[in-house]
């Protein structure tokens, strides 16, 4: 009886030792880029991937967020695309949807209209914002590769 129940324990040790060594941490991967304009204004761009499963190989969803900033260095208002896509490895991608969001940070700035779309491998956002009366639009894209790297 006794050398059963240390097999059984053997066993249980073995099976929680190989799931231990299965796991992997959930974690978000960012890319950050500037674009200055000659008005002394820029937007900042991020794009952050979700990487849930490493390992998955069918399917790939991210953010990409465009923050306008003035030439005070104020941010006014922010454009968020999430796009979800479907990518056989090696071969095709796909975007399957987008959305888009529009945040607006400072008083002088307000909400005009925002749009999403996606054709392709590319999902598509836009916003535009009126900051002290004049209309400003932001496109964002994000673009998925046949490895199911975004861009």
């Amino acid at each position: 009886m006794k050398k059963s129940a240390t097999k059984v324990m053997a066993s249980l040790f073995c099976v929680v030792l190989l799931f231990s060594c299965l796991t992997f941490q959930v974690s978000a991967q960012t890319v950050r880029d500037v674009e200055y304009f000659d008005d002394g204004s820029y937007v900042v761009t991020e794009l952050t991937v979700n990487t849930d499963n490493p390992f998955a190989r069918t399917g790939e969803s991210g953010s990409k967020t465009s923050t306008y900033y003035g030439s005070n260095n104020k941010a006014y208002f922010a454009v968020t695309l999430t796009g979800q896509f479907n990518y056989t490895y090696g071969s095709s991608a796909k975007a399957t949807g987008a959305s888009t969001s529009v945040t607006v940070y400072d008083s002088s700035a307000s909400y005009v209209t925002k749009s999403a779309t996606y054709s392709g491998a590319t999902a598509t956002g836009t916003g535009t914002v009126k900051v002290n009366a004049t209309s400003r639009t932001l496109t964002v894209k994000i673009t998925c590769d046949k490895y199911g790297n975004l861009s």
